[in-house]
């Protein structure tokens, strides 16, 4: 019962949030993420250690405006998710409607292969994974979380039509059972997976602990794998889809782990303000090299 209560006073919490004007949500966001920017914290340590290994051609001054922006998306994402999950279809729909990311996503489906999609955390990727699951049959994976906001999380991505599945052993059953159907499925690319489902490549030139699984589907269904970034408009403008191919040998056996980086490492030196740094991407290392942290 005290479960279901605190579930339930979550989601009138996030309705509540949801209906707030989003230039509004993110320009509190801007503040708080503008604070992170200049006043000593954790987030900001490991975003400007990220910065200075994995962008070294870029000057100091380049970096720290980057970094300033960055710890900013990266509240105006965690802000903005009530909205999408909660807030009014009809406005969710409108930023959704984008004529020439649905043409591309059904000349994809017009393949008849099934897709697989991958929605790094760069922008809105929660809107991102709404724009696929709005356009078709969709499976998307999801990490569990913990407590009450697990049921919310679920509630708020399938709420345009997505399934999704855990990060378990029956979910990537479920992936590959809607490839075979010529369905089309999403993943998150840029994660640290468990131990013993990914392996080490590079991303910026630093061995990072990499998902298999996107290589393993790709080659067992011949599935096209695209990536859907949202990327935010400034002011709280709503946002701009873009649709992009991964590398062609993502699905192959030998290289499709480091194809993976590289398309990920492409996409974020598109849009490195709005990409999330402050994620621990290196926690894992190889046996022979020290800590990253």
């Amino acid at each position: 019962m005290n479960s279901d209560r605190t579930r339930a006073a979550l989601r009138r919490l996030l309705t509540l949030l949801g209906h707030v004007p989003l230039p509004g949500l993110h320009g509190v966001a801007a503040v708080f993420g503008t604070l992170l920017g200049w006043l000593p914290n954790r987030q900001r340590q490991i975003t400007r250690l990220h910065l200075e290994r994995c962008l070294p051609d870029l000057d100091a001054m380049q970096r720290r405006q980057i970094e300033r922006r960055s710890l900013v998306h990266m509240l105006q994402a965690i802000i903005e998710a009530p909205v999408l999950w909660f807030g009014p279809e009809s406005q969710l729909r409108a930023w959704l409607e984008d004529a020439d990311a649905r043409r591309q996503l059904e000349a994809l489906r017009a393949q008849d292969k099934g897709v697989i999609w991958l929605c790094p955390h760069i922008g809105a990727w929660e809107l991102a994974g709404l724009f696929c699951s709005a356009n078709g049959p969709m499976t998307s994976l999801y990490k569990p979380q913990k407590g009450a906001f697990d049921a919310l999380v679920r509630e708020g991505r399938s709420r345009l039509g997505a399934a999704l599945v855990p990060t378990t052993g029956a979910g990537v059953k479920s992936l590959l059972a809607a490839l075979k159907n010529k369905e089309m499925i999403g993943i998150l690319p840029d994660h640290d997976p468990p131990p013993g489902s990914g392996e080490f490549a590079p991303l910026f030139g630093i061995p990072a602990h990499t998902t298999e699984l996107v290589s393993k589907l790709a080659a067992r269904s011949g599935a096209p794998v695209w990536f859907c970034i949202a990327e935010r408009r400034p002011r709280g403008r709503g946002y701009a889809l873009h649709l992009i191919p991964a590398p062609a040998d993502v699905g192959d056996p030998e290289t499709g782990v480091a194809a993976l980086n590289r398309g990920v490492e492409d996409v974020i030196r598109r849009w490195p303000q709005q990409y999330w740094w402050s994620y621990k991407r290196y926690r894992r290392r190889p046996p022979d090299q020290p800590r990253f942290y």
